[in-house]
Parts: C-alpha cells; structure tokens; sequence
C-alpha cells in the first residue's frame, strides 16, 4: 500500500529536547511501521534545522520529498500540562508555509492509495493551493484523510469545508467536534451524511475512540498505560486504524490494535515511537 502525507514537517521542541514532527508527518511514520510505502512531501529551509530533520525522516524509511524554501525550517515550542496534554506555540511564516507544486508530487499523488492532509498546513494560501491541486490529481480509488488538528486559529470555515468534501476519512477529536458543528452550524450526528464520509474517527483521549461507519458505531475504552506525554498519540492511532482497515481487518479489531498503538506511543515521549513487533501486525 502506497501512502502520502501533505503538510507540514517540523522541529517539535520541548523543554529539554528536539523530536522531529508535525501532525502528517508522524502519522506517515507509523504507517511505515504497518508495512506500507509510505512518501511525505512538504518544505524546510535552507538551514541546519532543515538538512537535519531531512535525514532524520529518510532514515526512518520515508520517501521524504521537500524542497528547500527561502523561509526557516518549521518549528513548535511544546509544553506540557500535568495530565500530559500539550500546548503548541507555532513559528510564523516558516517554510511548510511554501509548499509549492511539483511534478514529483503529482506523480507521488497520482500513484497513492491514501493521501492524508490537515488543516494546519492550509493557514497559508500557496500550501493550500498546492494540497488541493494534488488531491485533484489522485487517481479514483485513493482514499483521502483529513486530520483535522485545529491549532490556534489556523483554520477557517472556509477550509473546513473544502477539506471535507474532499475526504472519505474525517480524523477529529473530542475538542475539535463541537467547534466544527458550531462553525458549520450542524449537528454532530449529521456531519457523516453532510460529507458523505465513509469514516469518522473520533479519538476521546483516556476515555477511548468511536468509529462511526456507514453500517456502525463502535465505541472502546482506550488502552491502559503509564502516561508521559499524548503528542502524537492521535495519529499512530488513525495510522494503525487506517492501514488495518483498508487490508480488510473488521472496525472493532481494527481500534483495538490502534488503541494499544496510541497507548504505548503516551507511555513514551515524543511522536515517532519505535513500536514492537506485536503492534505492527496487519492482517
């Protein structure tokens, strides 16, 4: 399975030290640890930030594409709550910000089984821009995740919108429902129909997952675990989902594995966690 992330990389660095990151970015890295062939296409800097987070990400097996910018490389100071939650403070007009269009990324488009993008990444017009042309290039069996990560006020109704309709995966959790029901003035159990999205993944931190299907709704408690941090946990979750799902394992068997993914990604620190082999089982 061929899978390809759009959006931003970066530097998420914490008090005492430097993970690479970004939302897309770690879900493409735990897709990769589910066996797929997994691409990743944003910007850095020309900088030492950038060449540096540039070999971090192709060492861990991804076809990393992105192309140096005039703008710095990404980067997101992280501090932590005493229940393990984050706050994100992000750099303005970075080089993620310059995503532009390429043929290397329509071909990577053009040959992917699933596509995954935010909304973070679409607070600048050229990014934006440069996602949407290359979902338009995608062939008709791709499936396309969007991940919603409301950071701050990078997002409008107008992306909310447009992302929606483009996606057959909505990826959001329990802060983010209620805002975009406000915004979009609807209710939360018409936002599958609305879009006429084939998944909604909706992620309650300690008090586990829902997966609304066509046909169900599947509700788990989340896995037990010695909490350090919950960066990153949301998307091995939507990774190990995803790709068990897409290969034909039932929902339920499906978040279950993802469920112990995520809990063994909070009782680390950092996003990119090296898994066991017992959870990078596919069907």
């Amino acid at each position: 399975m061929k899978t390809l992330c759009i959006g931003e990389i970066l530097w998420d660095v914490f008090p005492d030290k430097k993970v690479w990151g970004g939302a897309p970015a770690n879900f493409i890295f735990h897709t990769v640890q589910m066996g797929a062939e997994a691409a990743a296409y944003s910007a850095v800097g020309d900088d030492e930030l950038g060449r540096e987070i540039t070999r971090a990400i192709k060492d861990c097996g991804i076809n990393l594409k992105a192309p140096t910018t005039d703008h710095p490389t990404g980067v997101v100071d992280i501090t932590l709550n005493k229940d393990g939650s984050a706050n994100y403070q992000f750099n303005a007009d970075c080089a993620w910000d310059h995503i532009a269009l390429s043929s290397e990324l329509i071909n990577l488009s053009s040959n992917a089984d699933l596509i995954a993008f935010g909304s973070l990444a679409q607070r600048s017009e050229q990014s934006r821009q440069t996602i949407y042309e290359a979902l338009r290039h995608r062939k008709s069996c791709c499936k396309v995740l969007f991940d919603i990560n409301l950071r701050q006020n990078f997002y409008s109704e107008e992306v909310i919108l447009k992302s929606l309709n483009e996606c057959d995966f909505l990826k959001l959790n329990e802060e983010e429902l209620p805002i975009i029901c406000d915004l979009l003035n609807i209710e939360e159990a018409e936002l599958s129909d609305s879009f006429n999205l084939e998944l909604i993944i909706l992620t309650l931190g300690e008090e586990g997952s829902t997966i609304i299907s066509q046909n169900e709704t599947s509700i788990m408690s989340a896995s037990p675990c010695e909490l350090v941090d919950t960066v990153g946990a949301g998307d091995s979750f939507t990774a190990c989902f995803i790709i068990n799902y897409l290969q034909g394992m039932p929902i339920k068997d499906a978040q279950k594995q993802a469920s112990d993914m995520a809990a063994y990604v909070c009782s680390h620190s950092g996003a990119t966690v090296e898994l066991p082999a017992k959870l990078k089982l596919t069907p």
